[in-house]
């Protein structure tokens, strides 16, 4: 476990003596991730490559009478209480909206939770940044109840020893539906597979339709993730994410009739030549959209030939070409962005850079010469502040491991 996450569960530890009194008995850590190719593909059912960085969300605790859960915020003064058998959504936007949305899935996916619990939440990924501080929240919760021993065990498994990539991918799917039916954001898989299943100094494969998966090495010495955040707000963007949704939607309305396929149609079911042939027959504003998430499929493909092979600046260089195809084609960068992506393909140690997942707003993330990290984020720092009059946020990582437990030593009540 980084340092940095022992410096953490400290922060918990001393909180949760504070609004509970006494020690907790186990925690749950849980990463949050970036996305290193494959931008909005996930809910297309495309490819992703993405990796879990070492800026997590820590949830410590032990077993309470009763039926009532209760979780409280390092960061915030109040307590939530809710009946664990009776579990209403709070405001939407609340992180406590996510916490019982855990519980509320994790009770349709295993049965109800054993028992009731207090909890405390603490955490560094960064907030609002594209680094899916909300999946690392939820899945956290999840392996604290899991830990705790509060979620009846599936068929063939032992939660509390190790549920193994089958279970962990259901556990992603229940978390994904928690965010979607019960949170009421309408994402893909893509964060809270992340978030379980990183691996230090690895990358993470995921096929968005078939849920095939690997684990690609970054090299030795792997390269610094660093995260650029432009220091400018997704707000003046609301609506962008569904609205590029909804454009894709105009190309799987023309093909979906025209290629067989079972179950539900999806964007990347349509061959790229296919869109080519077709493009002054087709929406004009759509068939921009399609053409990048088709082409980032197949950047993702080579991406992992690349990584398989070593060759990490070959994968850089397909990470810059996703940002102009975020930019050109899809247009969810901004002039922040594109200068912040200059900035850093200026800076010492670059190999490749991009938004970072919605885009619009929020940050870049980059692979850099692990050697080189600080120098490029000075640099960094210095150039995007000339060209913006805006200071960035600079946060070097390391892909890290995934979810887990830990029993604390004290008696889980």
């Amino acid at each position: 476990m980084p340092a940095s996450w022992d410096a953490l569960a400290g922060r918990a530890r001393a909180a949760f003596a504070d609004r509970f009194g006494g020690e907790p008995a186990v925690m749950g850590c849980a990463p949050g991730r970036v996305e290193l190719l494959g931008n909005h593909t996930d809910y297309n059912g495309g490819l992703v490559i993405a990796a879990a960085i070492d800026r997590a969300t820590i949830v410590l605790g032990r077993r309470a009478e009763g039926r009532e859960g209760r979780f409280a915020s390092a960061g915030f003064g109040e307590i939530d209480a809710f009946p664990l058998d009776a579990i209403e959504r709070t405001e939407p936007g609340s992180w406590t909206r996510y916490t019982r949305g855990v519980c509320w899935a994790l009770t349709d996916w295993a049965g109800p939770l054993v028992s009731g619990f207090d909890a405390i939440i603490a955490g560094d990924v960064p907030l609002g940044a594209g680094l899916s501080s909300s999946a690392s929240l939820q899945a956290a919760v999840a392996w604290f109840l899991i830990q705790l021993g509060l979620v009846p065990n599936r068929p063939g498994t032992d939660f509390t020893r190790d549920i193994g990539d089958l279970h962990r991918m259901e556990l992603a799917m229940t978390l994904r539906r928690s965010e979607n039916e019960f949170v009421g954001v309408g994402s893909g898989l893509l964060d809270q597979f992340s978030s379980l299943f990183g691996r230090a100094d690895h990358a993470l494969f995921l096929d968005c339709e078939t849920l095939v998966h690997d684990r690609l090495p970054l090299g030795n010495p792997a390269p610094a993730i660093v995260v650029c955040d432009s220091k400018t707000s997704r707000r003046l963007a609301d609506g962008m994410y569904d609205q590029r949704r909804a454009e894709c939607e105009r190309i799987v309305d023309v093909y979906r009739d025209r290629i067989p396929h079972k179950g539900e149609f999806r964007l990347s079911w349509v061959r790229l030549d296919q869109l080519e042939a077709d493009w002054d027959h087709l929406d004009p504003v759509g068939r921009l959209r399609a053409r990048h998430v088709l082409s980032e499929n197949e950047r993702v493909r080579q991406g992992v030939e690349a990584l398989k092979a070593g060759d990490v600046p070959a994968f850089g260089r397909l990470m810059s070409a996703s940002h102009a195809s975020s930019r050109d084609d899809f247009e969810n960068s901004s002039p922040a962005l594109d200068a912040l992506v200059e900035s850093a393909a200026s800076s010492p140690g670059f190999l490749g850079g991009k938004l970072s997942g919605a885009g619009w707003a929020g940050c870049t993330v980059n692979l850099v010469r692990a050697e080189q990290a600080d120098a490029f984020a000075e640099s960094v720092r210095t150039d995007y502040a000339r060209r913006t009059g805006l200071v960035p946020e600079v946060h070097v990582c390391r892909a890290a491991d995934g979810a887990f437990g830990r029993d604390l030593g004290v008696d889980a009540g």
